[in-house]
């Protein structure tokens, strides 16, 4: 799974925080924490964080897998992106996935909760809530949990 977050800064300009084409830039590394709640050698967060598809994170634990951005200063969210892709591993694809934001991890509130029914490509999830005025969430934290994969869906779509 490969992530990017979307989020504008206090000049109102939209930046990812990982390389995706036809994007902008990706944010100083200086700015936020990463951490994983496991990973195998040499697929943890630096991979997570890179600009190549063919590189990825893999988690190597029990379920819930966590990705955690932590912000220095509270940041305007607007939209997480993964790249995940059924046909390359089927099994450990995620099927579903939470994502929370807080202040720290005391006190992360469940922001929405995603299926992914065989995903190919980029997934782009909303962070708005349902009144279209809520265009951003005003965070410190942010994490992606992958509550299920693809192995572990039953009965199977």
């Amino acid at each position: 799974m490969i992530l990017a977050v979307l989020f504008a800064n206090s000049e109102g300009n939209i930046l990812i925080e990982k390389m995706i084409p036809s994007y902008s830039q990706p944010l100083t590394p200086h700015r936020e924490a990463w951490s994983v709640s496991s990973c195998k050698p040499r697929n943890g967060v630096a991979s997570l964080r890179d600009d190549n598809l063919d590189t990825y994170w893999q988690s190597d634990g029990a379920q819930p897998h966590l990705v955690n951005i932590q912000f220095q200063k509270k940041v305007q969210l607007q939209l997480v992106v993964l790249y995940v892709d059924f046909k390359l591993d089927e099994s450990y694809t995620p099927s579903k996935i939470s994502i929370r934001a807080g202040d720290g991890f005391h006190n992360l509130k469940e922001i929405k909760t995603v299926d992914l029914l065989k995903p190919v490509g980029w997934v782009h999830i909303s962070l708005s809530g349902t009144d279209p005025r809520e265009t951003f969430i005003h965070t410190f934290m942010l994490q992606i949990a992958v509550l299920a994969n693809h192995l572990n869906v039953w009965p199977r779509p």
